[in-house]
């Protein structure tokens, strides 16, 4: 093999370690914004089910409570 040829395959190997190694870090990345993800979807449901709650439980008068004094 020619010092050219070897050359370019040292080249081309480097290239691909590189590669590896940027494949490796976005697939971390990746892995931690959908754990991210994951976490504010939990918390959105969490207050979706607090709101919810809260709607049913206070704004609906009791009967037979007198209305409030402003009305």
């Amino acid at each position: 093999m020619s010092d050219d040829e070897t050359g370019r395959i040292n080249q081309l190997e480097e290239a691909l370690a590189h590669n590896e190694v940027l494949v490796h870090d976005l697939s971390d990345e990746l892995a931690k914004q959908w754990q991210s993800i994951e976490r504010m979807s939990r918390r959105i449901q969490q207050l979706e089910e607090k709101i919810d709650s809260m709607k049913s439980g206070t704004d609906s008068p009791v009967a037979g409570d007198p209305p409030p004094p402003h009305y």
